[in-house]
């Protein structure tokens, strides 16, 4: 029986943690770092934030502790007094947003004020915007890119995918660093500054425990661990899927922290609780596949269907999947990856799949997609039609792209009973067309789906999930 006392006292920690942190203790080891993210257009939802995130999760692989972030609205003040206090309270501080050309990129002004410095325009910056930016003949609204305060510090950054110089550096006065506000330029800058200011920093030693079980099931034990474990950092996350009902994680210093800690929590749960669960099932898929394959009651059933993709991906250049986000669909890209893992095709080898845009639309599943494309490494082309005309959109795209051969679809005897199918498995009637439609899973029962997926953890899309 859960202690209500204590059970109480952990559901207020956790209201007023929204993040359901427990403890967070930092032993100076890994350096502080604060976000400020600028701009009108994200308070007014406008525009989404994205760089937040991402820089929030490289940071933390990098083993740099991110303790605060602010979203300021364009204003010089604001924005000043935000950069002053940062500065202060963190060992590196990260702007987002506020350097264009524009009256409201006031981020550069702001950075003089924080810091009692005045501006002057750069020859550097004025060159790059001449030269590389084609603004024509200085002064000009451009220009204001390259205005900046006296004491500042050019850092360019190596891009990570071509190798070479990038364009326009990052922008450091003391320990604040201004980036661009566009995801594209900030991604690429913020990544070459962590590759080259963070290499030598240890990462965090963290682990995680999924529980099919509600919080409160659990909270008095894992309040009592992080009493024990006061080296150690416990998270606790509600995520309804069909997996888990309850993320925990628990990071430290050292594996050996971790480790025992993990192992304590996990020793005062009921153990039918306990779920495992793989959050990467792309990486090493082919190994993974091959120790679930040994043990499954229908083996020769599954490596009867794996055989068949391992055909498709012999020539990996003439198959496309069509991914409509169902099941069917994402099943058939994992069996590709571990196909193409098992012929030792190059790492980097792109899996081709297309994807109807009305389809996105009605579905809302864009950013699934845009996590699978990532996840497995997929060439993925958005396709413009109208239902009536499938076949008709698949032989314009097939002109385009003439190393089309084969078209796998996800459809199945008892499931999936869709026109569109039906219209696209008419394209094997005509033979002067130069793709051919299989249905690889006509076989598969719901049964066997659910089977494969909960065995192997694979990617689902649900509404509430994303």
């Amino acid at each position: 029986m859960i202690n209500l006392h204590r059970y109480k006292v952990v559901k207020i920690l956790l209201k007023c943690y929204r993040t359901n942190i427990i403890r967070l203790k930092s032993n100076g080891k890994h350096p502080t770092a604060g976000i400020i993210v600028i701009g009108d257009e994200i308070l007014k939802a406008q525009v989404k934030d994205t760089n937040c995130f991402y820089a929030c999760k490289l940071l933390y692989n990098h083993g740099v502790k991110v303790q605060k972030t602010a979203v300021v609205r364009d204003n010089l003040e604001d924005i000043s007094k935000e950069i002053k206090y940062f500065s202060k309270m963190f060992n590196y501080v990260f702007t987002s947003g506020g350097i264009g050309p524009t009256h409201d990129d006031v981020t550069y002004e702001a950075l003089a004020l924080a810091f009692n410095d005045s501006l002057h325009y750069h020859p550097t910056l004025v060159k790059i915007i001449k030269d590389c930016f084609s603004c024509g003949t200085f002064p000009s609204p451009a220009y204001k890119m390259a205005y900046i305060p006296t004491k500042s510090v050019l850092k360019f950054g190596i891009d990570q995918v071509t190798g070479k110089k990038l364009t326009y550096p990052c922008i450091m006065v003391e320990n604040v660093y201004i980036f661009p506000g566009s995801p594209m330029f900030f991604e690429t800058s913020f990544q070459a500054f962590c590759k080259e200011c963070f290499a030598s920093y240890k990462s965090f030693a963290a682990t995680e425990v999924y529980i099919n079980a509600k919080e409160e099931s659990f909270a008095d034990v894992l309040y009592a661990v992080a009493q024990e474990c006061p080296t150690v950092t416990f998270g606790s996350y509600p995520e309804w899927n069909r997996y888990y009902k309850a993320r925990v994680t628990i990071e430290s210093e050292n594996e050996k922290d971790t480790e025992t800690a993990k192992t304590m929590f996990c020793n005062r749960i009921p153990r039918n609780v306990l779920v495992h669960y793989d959050r990467m099932p792309h990486v090493d898929c082919l190994s993974k596949y091959e120790a679930w394959i040994e043990k499954s009651q229908r083996r020769s059933f599954y490596e009867r269907s794996f055989k068949t993709f391992v055909n498709y991906y012999k020539k990996p250049e003439n198959v496309w999947i069509y991914l409509d986000g169902s099941e069917e669909s994402v099943l058939m890209i994992h069996l590709a990856r571990i196909a193409s893992n098992k012929l030792q095709h190059c790492s980097k080898l792109k899996l081709r799949a297309i994807c109807f845009k009305s389809d996105i639309l009605k579905s809302g599943t864009d950013e699934f997609f845009h996590e699978l494309k990532n996840r497995y490494n997929i060439e993925l082309c958005k396709l413009e039609h109208l239902e009536s005309d499938a076949t008709d959109t698949i032989n314009n795209f097939a002109v385009l792209k003439p190393e089309l051969q084969v078209l796998l679809v996800g459809k199945r005897l008892n499931n999936n009973k869709r026109v569109m199918y039906d219209d696209l498995a008419r394209l094997n009637d005509d033979s002067s067309k130069s793709v051919q439609v299989h249905f690889p899973l006509t076989d598969w029962t719901d049964d066997d789906i659910k089977d494969f997926f909960s065995s192997l953890c694979l990617p689902y899309y649900t509404k509430e999930t994303y």
